[in-house]
């Protein structure tokens, strides 16, 4: 192996070893954090809801990534519509491309008002399905995951 190839492998090696250390709790074997916790009580609370993700910046990390969901995806990094949210405090809503299901993104925030991420919450669809009823459902969803949140570092705290 060249000089180089090695230069290129050890780098590539501490770049994995630093997401690692800096992932969040729950992408550790064996343990999950506080926002995972909230994300299945509140699956658990509303059967309708089919998927839910927080895409929320974890402490000493640049980027907004996926901390908790009912559908893995964890550490994948926020979409511009994910990042538009937060920017703007403005929900995107839409169907997804196959059209079964109705997509509701809503800015996360804490107990105090300020926004630390982006709230998914994805109910089935079909044609004629009151959009306006599933938007207000996934407002009461996000009003009550923040009356469970006192800010954004509670997310991150390891639960049992």
């Amino acid at each position: 192996m060249t000089q180089n190839k090695r230069t290129v492998c050890l780098l590539a090696l501490l770049g994995v070893l630093g997401w690692v250390q800096s992932a969040p709790a729950q992408t550790q074997p064996g343990k999950k954090i506080y926002a995972q916790k909230l994300v299945d009580e509140t699956l658990a609370k509303h059967p309708e809801v089919v998927i839910l993700a927080f895409h929320v910046t974890p402490p000493k990390s640049q980027e907004n990534v996926i901390i908790a969901s009912n559908i893995g995806r964890i550490g994948k990094k926020a979409d511009e519509d994910d990042l538009r949210v937060i920017r703007t405090g403005k929900p995107n809503l839409e169907v997804n491309a196959a059209g079964d299901h109705f997509e509701v993104e809503l800015v996360l925030q804490d107990q105090g008002g300020k926004t630390i991420g982006c709230a998914g919450v994805v109910f089935p669809y079909k044609p004629g399905t009151d959009k306006a009823k599933l938007q207000r459902t996934a407002e009461l969803i996000r009003d009550e995951i923040r009356q469970q949140t006192p800010n954004r570092e509670k997310l991150f705290e390891p639960v049992q």
